[in-house]
């Protein structure tokens, strides 16, 4: 495995590998411990993700991959405290890696301080040529500085999917931050071209389940968790998030039916976009 495979410093779109599945050996090296985060960053589970490419980091310190899945993955656990201390050691330690400006502008964005993480964004834009990562990041960073500067947010990310080889990362991490800007139906298209490209990965399902369970469409998450179950039966979010679902589904939502939903759901995104006429089966 090419440790720079998920950076991606340039090159065009090509054809979409599998998701990875959970490794059956224990990892002994770097190589396999890195290989074992980005089974559960796709899992969803982020911060054992972040564990296994600490390990990894650990066993080499130049396995630059490993520590920006580290860096990142923290950040979508919500330990912006440790993403902050690990970003800023990567930056001084090696400033020659662009996509380590990327990442500590994600971490700043998450910490409200987009005058210094601006400058950074455009460090690694200019000299990380075409690297999907470094367009979420500024994606990412408008958001955060932002919620309604959603067009722009969406242009950027479409010049990340664009530059990826591998698009499942720059469509999930943009369902990720839209969800995160409590714009689920935005959210919701991400994830579900997400789980298009890479189906056996139960993040892409569990956070478009998410996206529906924000939309209070109770019975759509539930049918989002059980995918996720499906693809892994002992994970324990989706089974938990499928308990919350289930009174609605006996309560609530037994009032409504097909069109009620595909009605709401229709409203949901005419809210953001008024004069656009798109239904559910868009996405």
């Amino acid at each position: 495995m090419d440790r720079f495979d998920w950076l991606e410093f340039e090159g065009g779109p090509r054809e979409n590998r599998p998701s990875r599945k959970p490794l059956r050996e224990q990892p002994h090296n770097a190589a396999t411990f890195y290989a074992a985060g980005r089974a559960l960053r796709e899992s969803g589970h982020f911060e054992a993700a972040a564990a296994y490419f600490d390990k990894a980091v650990g066993l080499d310190d130049h396995h630059y991959a490993a520590r920006l899945g580290y860096i990142d993955s923290l950040v979508r656990a919500r330990k912006i405290d440790e993403a902050d201390a690990a970003s800023a050691k990567a930056l001084d330690a090696y400033r020659q890696v662009r996509p380590f400006y990327a990442a500590r502008v994600v971490v700043l964005a998450h910490r409200g301080r987009a005058a210094e993480a601006w400058p950074l964004s455009d460090v690694s834009i200019t000299d990380s040529g075409r690297s999907p990562y470094a367009w979420c990041a500024r994606a990412e960073l408008l958001l955060k500085q932002d919620p309604d500067s959603r067009e722009d947010a969406l242009s950027i990310l479409g010049q990340a999917i664009d530059a990826a080889e591998h698009r499942w990362e720059p469509y999930f991490l943009g369902g990720w931050m839209l969800l995160d800007a409590k714009l689920p139906v935005l959210a919701a298209g991400y994830f579900a071209e997400a789980a298009h490209h890479a189906p056996h990965a139960p993040a892409s399902w569990l956070f478009l389940g998410d996206c529906f369970r924000e939309l209070r469409l109770y019975d759509q998450a539930l049918f989002y968790y059980r995918r996720v179950v499906e693809l892994e039966p002992t994970h324990e979010i989706a089974l938990e998030r499928q308990k919350h679902c289930g009174p609605f589904l006996y309560g609530l939502m037994r009032a409504f039916h097909r069109e009620d939903l595909e009605r709401r759901w229709k409203e949901e995104f005419e809210k953001l976009f008024p004069k656009q006429e798109l239904t559910p089966d868009d996405f």
